[in-house]
């Protein structure tokens, strides 16, 4: 694979880590009670931003692949976990298999 490829996918892997542990460190704080608001705006942000940068890196990696933009934009972005797991699916697929 590509590095270029390679530290695309990567990024996009982690920013998608990083967005689901703020989404469940929000559930899992609002189930001990009433959590403080500056926590759950900060773990908001944190889900917002990761969430954003995680579409930034997937469409970085269509337009690296030379894949249409606009259908991918939208089943990345509207559909997100799905569209994402599938592109990266594909893009896995693609990989040079190892020379012996």
């Amino acid at each position: 694979m590509k590095p270029h490829i390679k530290s695309g996918i990567e990024y996009a892997v982690i920013t998608l880590l990083v967005a689901g542990l703020c989404l469940w460190q929000i559930i899992s704080s609002t189930q001990d009670g009433e959590p403080p608001a500056s926590r759950l705006v900060l773990l908001g942000l944190g889900l917002v931003v990761a969430g954003t940068m995680h579409c930034v890196f997937m469409m970085q990696l269509v337009r690296r692949t030379g894949r249409a933009f606009m259908p991918w934009f939208i089943a990345v972005v509207v559909f997100m976990p799905i569209g994402t797991a599938v592109l990266l699916a594909l893009l896995l697929g693609e990989a040079e298999p190892s020379e012996s």
